[in-house]
């Protein structure tokens, strides 16, 4: 197969890769993806949303990935609602903690709080931009209320 015109042959093609799932580059929205490690498992992480997982605060953990950000099933999270004390902010600490569908023991703290960093700008997302206590929309933004034991983000 191929095309009729006439090209310089292909010399040299260098081809490097990594085990999978581990933090190198690659396409939205699986590339610069922490693995979940030994560091998230002792902080009681179970998805990293795949940030880099250290402690913080008191008995708490902090998310960190600049260069594709956080995301869970391929799309990141609102960036409007996100500051402290929001319930986006709290809900995605409960994702982190539990995993999706998890049974919630200790429950988040106005302190959990999410910041915007470069990352890869403008990529689908889960909708949180609603107002905190919005019943109405409990099924379709993170914002709206707290999650409760066996949650489905997907919905």
């Amino acid at each position: 197969g191929g095309d009729s015109d006439k090209d310089r042959t292909l010399g040299v093609v260098k081809c490097e890769f990594a085990p999978a799932g581990s933090y190198a580059a690659g396409t939205w929205p699986t590339g610069w993806c922490h693995k979940l490690d030994a560091q998230c498992q002792v902080l009681g992480v179970k998805d990293n949303l795949c940030g880099k997982c250290t402690p913080h605060g008191s008995g708490g953990f902090k998310l960190e990935e600049n260069v594709a950000g956080l995301r869970w099933n391929g799309a990141s999270f609102d960036d409007n609602q996100i500051g402290r004390g929001t319930y986006q902010a709290m809900n995605i600490c409960t994702l982190a903690k539990y995993g999706n569908g998890g049974t919630i023991g200790d429950v988040p703290t106005v302190k959990c709080a999410g910041y915007s960093q470069r990352g890869v700008a403008s990529q689908v997302h889960w909708y949180g931009n609603c107002r905190k206590g919005r019943s109405s929309e409990k099924n379709c933004c993170s914002n709206a209320e707290l999650l409760q034991s066996g949650f489905d983000w997907n919905k």
